[in-house]
């Protein structure tokens, strides 16, 4: 049940848009899609894994839900999540991938303890300032997304 009285009972994520701020519907729509399927190292698969662990992450279960599926759909392993609970370094993922995860962890739940290091891990992985770049848009446009589901009452937390 959503907090705010104006949305109806079952609301989801593109009626809380459609009622607050459609033209931030289409420009956030335009942005995902630049770099969610844009070209470079990280895949399309790679990006909904990244999506999934920053919403498990933010304890947002709907979002980790809708995309752990994507990434599976897409070639991940359903394994990897319940992995990626416990530990990125022991989990099944692929191990240059590990890094971006690792950075990803770091900048989603203590953002200011990011460092240099951090990224030049994943430089060290192979990945190029591009990957490292889509990889900051997914945790970051996950982020916002968890945080409004979740601020808005559209998903319940359990």
């Amino acid at each position: 049940m959503p907090f705010f009285k104006s949305l109806p009972a079952d609301a989801g994520v593109r009626k809380l848009w459609a009622v607050f701020n459609p033209k931030g519907h289409e420009a956030l729509t335009l942005f995902s899609r630049s770099f969610m399927r844009g070209e470079g190292q990280l895949t399309p698969t790679d990006k909904e894994t990244i999506a999934a662990y920053v919403s498990q992450l933010n304890n947002s279960d709907y979002c980790f839900a809708g995309h752990s599926r994507a990434a599976v759909k897409l070639g991940a392993e359903r394994t990897w999540f319940d992995e990626f609970a416990d530990d990125v370094d022991s989990a099944s993922v692929r191990d240059a991938l590990k890094p971006i995860l690792r950075f990803v962890k770091i900048l989603t739940l203590t953002p200011a303890q990011i460092s240099q290091a951090d990224a030049d891990a994943v430089f060290a992985a192979g990945w190029d300032e591009q990957s490292l770049h889509q990889a900051i848009c997914v945790a970051a446009r996950f982020s916002m997304m968890n945080r409004l589901t979740l601020g808005h009452g559209l998903i319940p937390n359990e």
